[in-house]
This record gives C-alpha cells, structure tokens and sequence, in this order.
C-alpha cells in the first residue's frame, strides 16, 4: 500500500493533500471562535479576581468560559463529523516517523489545560467547603496561581489556531504572519463584549469613591464597565489593524494567496467580509463604544448598546474565522489544456 502522504515534508503543521479538500469547515470556524471566546473570558475573569472586583461576572465569565471550550473541544474532535479524520490531522506524521509534532497537538494540550484549570477553579468555586477542607487557608493563594495560569494558557489557546493555520502546508493564504494579531485582538473583543454584557445585567453595583467621567457614576460598577468598553474599543482598533496588516501581507504573498485575496475583497466573499466583518463586527461595536465612553454606562441606553455590541460582535467573530478559513479553498478556474503543474502549495512538480 502506498504512503498516504507522499511527500517531502520537514515543517510543522498539518500537510493537506487534495483528498483532503476542505477538511475545514464551518465546524472549525466555530471551534476557534470558540476558544478565542472561551479563552478570552476566562482570562479576563481571572484578571478581575486578581483585582477583587466584580465577583458575580468572574463566577459567570468561568462558568460559560468552561463550558465554550468544552464546545470547542467537541467540534475540533468531531472535525465535520469524520472523528477519524481528527486523528489523522493529529498524527499526520505518523507514516514520516512525525509523530504528534503538528500545532493541532499543541492547540489540544492548551485547551485540555484551559479545562483542568476551569474544573479546579469552578470546585473552589462552587464548592467551598470542600475546597477548605483540601487546601485550608491556602484556599485565595491557590485561586491567584490558577488566575495566572488561565491567563498564560488563555493566550496560548488563542493564538495557537493561528499558528496553526500559517503552518498548514498547500494553502499559501494562510501563511501569513498577521494572524495571531488577528485572532488575539478579534478574541479579546468577543471577551470584553461578553463580559460588558454580563457586568452590565448580572453584577450588583457597589459605590465606591473611584471617578468615572459620566454622568452619575462614581460606583465600581460604572467603572469596570467603563475599561471593558476602552478594551473592547482597543481589541476592536487592533482587529481593524490586524486586517490591513494581513491584507498586505497576503498581497505580497505567494501569487494563489491572491487569487484568494481578491476574493474576499471583491468576489464571492466580499459581501460577507465588507458587510459582515467590517460594517457588523468591526465598525459598529467601535461606534458604539465611542459613543458608550460618554454616557452613564449604568442607564437604560447604555444597556440597549451593549446589547447591541455584543450582537454585532459575535456575528462579525464568527464570521470572521469562517471568512479566514473558506476563503483560503477558492480555486480560480483553470480552463481545459492549460498547461500547469499540481497547484499544492511548495510541493509542486
């Protein structure tokens, strides 16, 4: 029998020869903007723990944390319902004698760390008596080290699918640099917007002589509320950023990346990325963070806004990610005695 991937390949990261053509899908999309979400809002519950503040939004924000990185768990190992076909994208190697050396092995142990902490946390959390009982007055300085570790981790599970899409070998449009910049600034905004709704309508406010320039609020609440919006503001900045940066990048790409390029900008993807990813993820939740910074983030208009924002980007998220990987399988078609060679990435001829 032959070797199911005869070539010479000596770099990280998942080889994907043309029997796998789009081996990724919207499954994928949903599990990396899963775990950019997961990982954001555990990291920024562990921030405010550190800080003491907040308590309600750390307890949620880890509790729906855990559970958005168990869901991308599942739909990484489901991988388009085939979960044979997550192990061999795991072991991909494994006939060159490169076993478990692919960045999918290293996005797992991230996220099986993400959910070992959760669960650690989440016991300490809701079982404290048990948790007493274990580490005694140890209990806070166990619950600071996991915080910093979540953080760590919470980054690591982030960027790592970007790491991991630069590295797939056959798609030149993904090797491109930017791409962890996108997905941390993209995942931090999910994070904040999420964590902005849940202090908006699930924290107690508790006055406090800390000043918020807004009318009416000089409460820990308006002012957490407050560095959400500048940080969602920020990640949102960063995110447009990182779009232009990677647009340049795959403009002096490889000349398929492109093809592709072109494609999101003015073919068959431009009406989700202009429409969606730009106007619905981006420009929208930015305005309205402008506009959130000088009112009282604690009034009725305010929580409209927040909804809103936290709408406008989780559909720009997603739609993102999706964007980024299906983008990447647009073949140009090549017309009939056209005279070419195997059109797979750098291992041509």
């Amino acid at each position: 029998m032959s070797l199911p991937w005869p070539v010479s390949w000596t770099g990280w990261g998942p080889y994907m020869p043309p029997g796998y053509h789009m081996i990724w899908g919207w499954r994928i999309a949903a599990a990396v903007f899963l775990t950019a979400l997961g990982s954001m809002m555990m990291l920024l519950a562990a921030v405010y723990n550190v800080r003491g503040k907040v308590s309600r939004m750390v307890k949620i924000n880890m509790t729906a944390g855990w559970i958005f990185i168990l869901a991308a768990l599942a739909f990484f190992i489901i991988d388009l319902g085939r979960p044979e076909r997550a192990g061999n994208i795991i072991f991909i190697g494994y006939p060159h004698g490169r076993l478990a050396q692919s960045w999918m092995d290293w996005g797992v142990l991230f996220l099986s760390g993400m959910v070992i902490w959760g669960i650690i946390y989440l016991a300490i959390t809701y079982i404290p008596s048990l948790a007493r009982a274990v580490l005694g007055k140890y209990v806070r300085p166990a619950q600071l080290v996991l915080d910093y570790l979540i953080m760590l981790t919470g980054i690591a599970a982030t960027v790592y699918t970007a790491f991991l899409f630069a590295a797939a070998g056959g798609k030149s449009y993904w090797w491109n640099g930017v791409l962890p910049l996108l997905w941390l600034s993209s995942g931090l905004a999910y994070g904040s917007a999420f964590s902005l709704l849940v202090a908006r309508f699930f924290e107690k406010p508790v006055t406090t002589t800390v000043p918020v320039k807004a009318d009416g609020g000089t409460s820990e609440l308006a002012h957490v509320l407050h560095e959400l919006s500048w940080l969602d503001l920020l990640a949102e900045i960063f995110e447009g950023f990182g779009w232009a940066l990677f647009i340049a990048v795959a403009m002096a790409n490889h000349y398929l990346a492109g093809l592709n390029l072109y494609e999101l900008l003015f073919g068959m993807y431009a009406p989700l990325f202009w429409g969606v990813v730009i106007s619905i993820g981006i420009a929208i939740p930015l305005l309205l963070e402008i506009a959130l910074l000088r009112i009282n983030p604690l009034s009725t208009t305010a929580a409209i806004m927040i909804v809103i924002i936290f709408i406008a980007v989780m559909v720009g998220g997603y739609s993102l990610r999706y964007t980024v990987i299906a983008t990447a399988y647009f073949h140009s078609p090549i017309p009939p005695f056209y005279n070419t060679q195997p059109q797979w990435g750098p291992w041509w001829g």
